[in-house]
């Protein structure tokens, strides 16, 4: 069997540990696999994602108890993201699932598949309580699968030179089925378009290295995942290596839009329901330094005159924005955005900053049409601009 392991010792990737999975940390610089990521088309192993299949024709009632969105609203060939959130409301982790004909596809790159299986196995023991008249069956996809993400505002041309125009036309949170038994989904949580492609090691292989030689006129780079040290700050959502030291409260970390408090019974609705209720004494914001600034590390205290009002949790070296950027959780009375006033305490003295809402970027896919521009037609422009 090819396996994806083999093409990345091969090739002599930097390879590190994810979610218990060996996948490649880099291939290039940093530098330019952000560039690739932003300007271009990145491709990366993310097979650091744990898979579990949930077949049967009950399955979605366990599933929908799981998560915080509503699973009932999609169908065959659809997808969605949700929270996983604990009894007590707070975030275990996150997820996708995929609804296929006979059941659902549960992928989290978080989650190991063992803790997924735990949450699942902790809602069928409620069978009677939630009307579940066949177990459905749980299992965890083998090491003989994998997953591969291609981002970047021309991902999808990129693409379509595998398998067509089909992908052009694919809408965001739905999957084709390809002809090598690929399940190719269209998601993204770096505000590129993005295409996850799903199933055995061998077709994955092979769709790598066909995508390496597709897209070498797009200049196309491989990557690792420490990419994403960056631009999960640039867009947020939920990073368990981000957030989890300081928080799981989807309420102060600004993720109800992940939450759908309309639909009946979850794990961890009632809890959630009061964060929700009561006005949390604190808020994530992102912050942005309006004064000379050599830096900003994580604990850094962000100061209003003079009183500390909150703490830094993450900052980078945004290259798009070229400025360091920070997320902050800070006293819920002070966290709106494009507020100026604050100090942030570094080691090498205070800076004036200011809050701004998040994500920080307006995308460069969000200039991209796949109707109407193309990276190597040139008879089309490249983007509205």
């Amino acid at each position: 069997m090819k396996t994806l392991y083999d093409l990345h010792q091969k090739h002599n990737a930097k390879m590190g540990l994810y979610n218990n999975k060996s996948v490649p940390a880099s291939y290039n610089s940093a530098e330019v696999e952000y560039k690739a990521l932003r300007e271009n088309a990145l491709l990366v192993d993310y097979s650091h994602m744990s898979i579990v299949s949930v077949i049967g024709d009950d399955a979605w009632i366990l599933v929908n108890h799981i998560a915080s969105a509503d699973v009932s609203t999609i169908r065959d060939e659809q997808g969605i993201y949700s929270l996983v959130l604990n009894e007590d409301g707070t975030i275990r982790g996150d997820m996708y699932v995929l609804c296929s004909d006979d059941g659902y596809y549960i992928l989290s790159e978080n989650m190991s598949a063992d803790d997924i299986i735990e949450c699942l196995n902790g809602v069928l023991a409620l069978s009677d309580e939630l009307d579940i008249q066949e177990a459905p069956e749980i299992k965890a996809v083998g090491d003989d699968w994998g997953t591969v993400l291609l981002e970047g505002p021309y991902s999808w041309e990129v693409l379509s030179e595998i398998y067509g125009f089909d992908i052009i036309g694919l809408p965001y949170h739905e999957f084709m089925i390809t002809d090598d038994e690929l399940m190719i989904f269209r998601c993204g949580k770096h505000g590129e378009f993005a295409y996850m492609a799903v199933g055995k090691q061998d077709s994955l292989t092979d769709l790598w290295e066909k995508l390496i030689d597709a897209g070498e006129k797009f200049q196309l780079k491989t990557g690792g995942l420490d990419y994403q040290k960056t631009v999960r700050v640039e867009n947020t959502g939920w990073d368990q290596s981000i957030y989890a030291g300081y928080s799981r409260n989807p309420v102060e970390l600004q993720l109800q839009w992940a939450i759908q408090y309309d639909k009946e019974d979850f794990v961890g609705k009632s809890a959630v329901e009061e964060f929700s209720r009561t006005n949390a004494e604190r808020k994530l914001i992102g912050m942005i330094p309006v004064s000379e600034c050599a830096g900003i590390e994580t604990d850094d205290k962000v100061l209003v005159n003079g009183e500390s009002v909150g703490v830094v949790i993450k900052s980078v070296f945004s290259p798009a924005l070229q400025s360091f950027i920070a997320l902050a959780l800070i006293d819920g009375d002070y966290a709106y955005s494009d507020i100026n006033g604050f100090e942030i305490q570094t080691s090498n003295g205070n800076i004036i900053a200011k809050t701004q809402s998040v994500p920080f970027l307006y995308n460069f896919s969000m200039l991209v049409s796949p109707t109407e521009h193309s990276f190597i037609d040139e008879s089309k422009p490249k983007s509205s601009l």
